[in-house]
This record gives structure tokens, C-alpha cells and sequence, in this order.
């Protein structure tokens, strides 16, 4: 952000920026009494749609569409994002950057099972198999097929995501959500990978450091994780020969992944809301979209010459253009009762996974909760 506002000025030399930053755990808390308390404060961004929907909700964003229409902002290369964040058909932010869900693989596990890699074109019930044919050994030597996480994370869901089932507050989506629980479970169960009580807290949660440990075949995260491992093994804390894949999908349903866009809004009691927002057009836009790809962000803007410049001269993995070549859907929905939902969900499946509760029970407590505590 600080690159991306210095860019700006340069341009723009009768503009001064002047960024405030918090912590992600203060960050909610001191924006919402800034924007509540009437605060001098012209733009702020979000992680996530769910926040957009939250502070629309609350009435301190501004809507979008005179100052696109009046300036005639060229949103070609995000258009496909902004459509899914919109709310009663208005825009009121622009998605800046945004993730690519893969496969990770350590080859070597493959080649030493005599296992292909990967597909470009393969299934949940692909993986599943795949998962078992790499698992091997006992006790300390063994190898899992596949590496999961903490039980409390919200990981397991992604089989559900990449059919387009993003929100539980659905009781269709919700199902959904159960099936891909089961299916986490299920690999645990018959020993593709760890137990999820073995996972618990922080034995789950660096799943990087678990990855570079060379018992785990594969597992699946964001395009965060290429710099992660990139830096750690050229920092000495490992050794994998990796590569991605794409993410699988379900028989009879389209190869897509995932992804959540950062967002960048107008204040509604903005002073300066037409600067603001020709700020937030640079960052989000083309010009953008390349300082962003220097500093290892995956910018929301896209076009053959973000992805050229996105892929080239990295040489692992090598084919990081499954990062840029999948069909990108939003993970999460531009709902402002989402993250209540989710919280409820993760609470319940936890239990579930953790073997406390059967899975007809964890989807009734879920819908239960949900219609109790989540305002209609």
C-alpha cells in the first residue's frame, strides 16, 4: 500500500496520501469507531466480501456507481469479480487483489510410489484415491497421502466451495458443506491423513512447516503459499520438490477454483470522495495491478499481461500458471450475515470432526443455531 500510494503522488503531485495501518486483530475495531465516530477518514479496505457487506449494512460506504459512470472507469479487467460483490445492484468497493486455490504435491512422494501427478482435469474422488495410493509406512516413517488441518480451521469446506456452494445461512449450501465435512473425515478415518485430534491448535496450523517435513503427498491452499515455501526453502527449513496442481472438482461439475478479493471503499462521510476514489481506480486497475504483482500479491486485475508477468522468471513451481489459468469464483458471499453463519458452522463441524457429534446432529445443530442467532 505504501508502494501504491508513493506511485500515485508521483503522479498526481497536488495529492497527498496520508495511510493509517493497524493490526488484523485491532483493525475491525478501531475502523468501525474511526468510521462511527465520525472520523476524518476518506477510504479503507477489507479482507473479504462478507466485510463489505458488513459495513454497507452499517451505512458508512459509499456507493460506486456515479463516480464509475461519471468518470468513465475502465473496469475490464475486474468485471467478473465486481459482479459478485454487488449489493441490491449497486457497487460500493473494488476488489484490489484476490487468491487462486491448487493442489500442492511433493513429487517425490510420487515418484517413489510410482504414482502420475496430477491431472489438469481432475476429481474430489480423484484425490481421495490419489491420497491413498501414496499413503505408506507406520508410526514415525509414515507417509500420509494427504495433509489436513486444524479442526477449528475452515479448510475442510473447499470441496463445497468449488461447486459454487459458498454461504451455509442456504440449508442446499449448508448440505453441501456437511458432504465436504464428511469427505475431510473420511480421508482421516481411513488413514490418508492425520487424525484432525492430532492437528489440534498450532500442530495444525503451520501447514507449511508440516508440508516441508516430507511426510505429506499433497494438500490444498492459496497462491499465498508458493512464496511461503519459496522463502523457507531458500532459507534452509526444508527441502520439498514441489509442484501444484489444478484444484479437483466434482463428477459433473465444472474445473474452477476459488478465490477472496481484498476490497478498497469510499468512506461515506468522505471529504475528499472524488480523489478517493481515482485512488482507489489506480490501485485496483492496470497500474496498479503491476506493483501489486512486484511485491508477490495476486491482483484482482486481470489480463494476458498480468498473467505473462505474474508467471515469468519463477521457476518453481513449475506450473504456477495453474494459478492464473483456472476460472477464479469468490469463496465467500457478499453477505453481511456470513461471518455469524460461519462461526456457527465451524463450532458444530468441529465437534464433528473431532469424532463428538455424528453428522446428522452437526447439521441440525447448525441449522438450528443458524435460524436462532443469524438476524434475517
Amino acid at each position: 500500500m505504501t508502494k501504491l500510494a508513493k506511485a500515485y503522488e508521483e503522479e498526481h503531485p497536488n495529492i497527498s496520501i496520508n495511510l493509517q495501518y493497524a493490526s488484523s486483530n485491532d483493525y475491525a475495531t478501531k475502523l468501525t469507531t474511526v468510521l462511527g465516530g465520525g472520523g476524518n477518514i476518506d477510504g479503507f479496505g477489507i479482507s473479504s466480501p462478507p466485510g463489505l457487506a458488513e459495513y454497507v449494512d452499517k451505512g458508512v460506504v459509499l456507493p460506486l456507481d456515479d463516480l464509475i459512470s461519471s468518470t468513465g472507469a475502465d473496469l475490464s479487467g475486474i468485471q467478473g469479480t465486481l459482479d459478485t460483490i454487488k449489493i441490491d445492484g449497486n457497487t460500493y468497493g473494488l476488489p484490489y487483489k484476490t487468491s487462486s486455490w491448487v493442489v500442492y504435491y511433493n513429487k517425490d512422494i510420487f515418484d517413489a510410489a510410482g504414482v502420475a501427478y496430477p491431472s489438469d482435469d481432475w476429481t474430489w474422488e480423484d484425490y481421495y484415491e490419489l491420497a491413498g495410493k501414496l499413503t505408506s509406512g507406520s508410526g514415525d516413517s509414515k507417509i500420509y497421502g494427504s495433509l489436513n488441518f486444524q479442526p477449528t480451521s475452515m479448510w475442510w469446506r473447499v470441496p463445497a466451495n468449488t461447486k459454487g456452494s459458498t454461504n451455509p445461512i442456504d440449508d442446499t449450501q449448508l448440505h453441501d458443506w456437511m458432504l465436504a465435512a464428511q469427505f475431510c473425515k473420511s480421508m482421516s478415518d481411513a488413514g490418508y491423513q492425520p487424525e484432525y485430534a492430532d492437528m489440534a491448535n498450532d500442530a495444525g496450523a503451520d501447514y507449511t512447516g508440516n508440508f516441508l517435513q516430507g511426510k505429506y503427498a499433497m494438500f490444498y491452499t492459496g497462491d499465498w503459499e508458493i512464496e511461503m515455501l519459496n522463502t523457507a526453502i531458500a532459507n534452509g527449513e526444508g527441502n520439498v520438490n514441489y509442484d501444484v496442481a489444478a484444484i479437483p472438482h466434482y463428477e459433473g461439475q465444472p474445473a474452477q477454483t476459488i478465490g477472496a478479493p481484498g476490497l478498497m471503499m469510499v468512506a461515506k462521510e468522505s471529504k475528499h470522495p472524488e480523489e478517493t476514489f481515482d485512488f482507489i481506480k489506480f490501485c485496483t486497475g492496470a497500474e496498479g495491478s503491476k506493483i501489486l504483482l512486484e511485491n508477490d500479491y495476486f491482483p484482482a486485475w486481470q489480463d494476458d499481461s498480468t498473467k505473462q508477468i505474474y508467471c515469468e522468471n519463477k521457476t518453481s513451481p513449475e506450473h504456477i500458471n495453474y494459478i492464473v489459468d483456472q476460472k477464479i469464483i469468490s469463496q465467500v458471499p457478499c453477505d453481511a450475515q456470513y461471518n455469524t453463519a460461519q462461526n456457527i458452522v465451524k463450532e458444530e463441524v468441529s465437534l464433528y470432526l473431532l469424532g463428538e457429534q455424528d453428522l446428522e446432529t452437526t447439521e441440525a445443530n447448525c441449522k438450528k443455531r443458524i435460524s436462532e442467532e443469524v438476524k434475517k
